[in-house]
């Protein structure tokens, strides 16, 4: 009973992906040694998935983890 309870907690207290096709993002390297590098780099969201985005930069795509994207909150016709 307890870990059904703790599954149920998880699934309430999951972040949902509110990132969209098209958006203006950065990455934050944070604590990711595969994203070396990459850190204040830009890219334009190309795919949405539960717990990350594909983001296509000027070097090549990139499957990064919600917690290390940032959106620039530009408007639809800025991005």
């Amino acid at each position: 009973m307890d870990s059904l309870h703790n599954v149920e907690i998880l699934l309430r207290t999951q972040v949902p992906n509110t990132y969209q096709i098209g958006e203006v993002c950065q990455i934050v390297v944070k604590d990711n040694p595969e994203l070396r590098g990459k850190g204040g780099c830009w890219g334009i969201v190309n795919h949405v998935g539960e717990f990350s985005c594909t983001v296509k930069t000027w070097d090549g795509e990139y499957t990064v983890g919600l917690q290390y994207l940032k959106s620039f909150n530009y408007l639809p016709q800025e991005c």
